[in-house]
């Protein structure tokens, strides 16, 4: 037997080392390509996530400006606070251990905003209450003298444009620490 003869058992082990090349290359491709899907669905949620948190504070300031000075209930209110509250599981739910470093950054920083609004958008409502010493109920009659229903007002004003500031950053790309905090 010459040196230049091939025998099967080469051909067979070329052959299983080139499907296990194929077979490793398509799964990276398939790998990177699932990787970036999954952060644009991510950007996505939290472009929609923003969306969603601006439409219930408007709610919220439309509710109290129609209510000003005539009977607001809490459970009027408590519906888009429930919505935030909503959409901040819906947020939390996020794997981010899948997502690149600036993205996990952008994550971070709009799950802190959005659970700083809902915050502060529960302390504003607390100021409408005319006891708070008593459990509240979706019954309960807030207070709707002109004053109180203006600085509620611009309570949420201000947590819109925090929504706002991050929905305008995500939409253009913006890295979220570096629009808020630099």
């Amino acid at each position: 037997m010459s040196e230049k003869e091939i025998t099967l058992s080469q051909v067979v082990t070329w052959f299983l080392t080139i499907i296990a090349v194929v077979i490793s290359a398509t799964s990276g491709i398939y790998q990177l390509n699932q990787s970036n899907r999954y952060r644009k669905n991510t950007h996505q949620i939290l472009f929609n996530s923003a969306e969603l948190a601006e439409y219930d504070i408007d709610l919220l300031i439309k509710k109290a400006n129609e209510a000003e000075n005539s009977q607001l209930e809490y459970g009027q209110l408590k519906f888009q606070i429930d919505s935030l509250n909503q959409n901040l599981e819906t947020i939390k739910s996020v794997d981010v251990t899948s997502l690149p470093k600036d993205d996990t950054m952008n994550y971070q920083v709009y799950r802190q905003d959005l659970n700083g609004v809902i915050y502060l958008i529960n302390s504003y409502t607390d100021g409408l209450r005319k006891d708070i010493s008593k459990n509240l109920t979706e019954w309960e009659q807030l207070d709707t003298n002109k004053k109180r229903i203006e600085h509620f007002v611009d309570g949420m004003i201000t947590a819109q444009n925090v929504i706002k500031r991050d929905k305008a950053s995500l939409k253009s790309g913006v890295n979220l620490y570096d629009a808020n905090y630099k």
